[in-house]
């Protein structure tokens, strides 16, 4: 297949076995296609033997022919031509161990649950602002029938509410949103060891956590814990 053109399979030592037992017995275009693979004088460029993903395949064909059963079973000892199926091949393998693909980066829980939070709030607002339109113009409607109106007015009366109500909602949301976007991305805990020195005199050591999150409940980033000695300090 063109799609598995390229692709590699681990060469494991079961695997090698498997395949040189067939190595005499397969037709001739694949036994010489085998050879360089499990052959002992095999020499690799990569850490992990390979074979194509395409030798197996053709393999895996051969031996699920009659030809290819009968000559499995004719052999001695005797060869189940389910073992030379892909999935019996591949059992144990690995794909293209000789790439190298990009390490994975786990994301932050904590920013994960603040931006489903955001996404929650602002889904929030856009529906209350819809029903906030939608009221507004029913609700002008309504109250303009004992005006004297004529349809025409009451319906422009109506639209003209429900605009102002949406450019006033939709002012709030921009303003909101640029308040979340400027919010720092993370929270600083400021620990204020307090020690006596020799003399009578105090120090501040201050340590930022990178730790926490702009989630946490710690909005004010000027939160103190002071750990004070109770033989020496009060606390405030």
């Amino acid at each position: 297949m063109a799609s598995n053109k390229g692709l590699n399979v681990s060469l494991e030592t079961h695997l090698r076995e498997a395949l040189a037992l067939i190595r005499g017995i397969a037709p001739a275009d694949l036994s010489n296609d085998l050879a360089p693979y499990v052959s002992s004088e095999q020499t690799t460029t990569t850490a992990v033997p390979t074979i194509p993903y395409d030798i197996l395949q053709r393999v895996s064909k051969w031996s699920q022919t009659p030809e290819g059963t009968k000559s499995l079973q004719d052999c001695s000892p005797s060869l189940d031509p389910q073992s030379y199926t892909m999935v019996a091949l591949l059992a144990g393998t690995r794909t293209s161990p000789e790439k190298h693909f990009p390490p994975y980066a786990a994301k932050d829980p904590l920013e994960e649950r603040r931006r489903a939070v955001d996404e929650r709030k602002a889904i929030s607002a856009v529906f209350n602002a819809v029903l906030s339109v939608a009221g507004t113009g029913a609700a002008t409607w309504w109250a303009s029938n004992r005006t004297g109106l004529g349809l025409e007015w009451r319906a422009l009366l109506s639209v003209a509410a429900a605009l102002i109500v949406a450019l006033a909602e939709t002012i709030l949301y921009m303003i909101w949103e640029s308040r979340r976007r400027s919010k720092p991305t993370k929270a600083r805990l400021r620990h204020v060891v307090k020690s006596r020195k020799d003399g009578g005199g105090t120090t501040d050591d201050t340590t930022e956590d990178p730790s926490l999150g702009a989630s946490t409940a710690l909005n004010d980033s000027r939160l103190r814990h002071r750990i004070a000695n109770p033989a020496t300090a009060t606390t405030l």
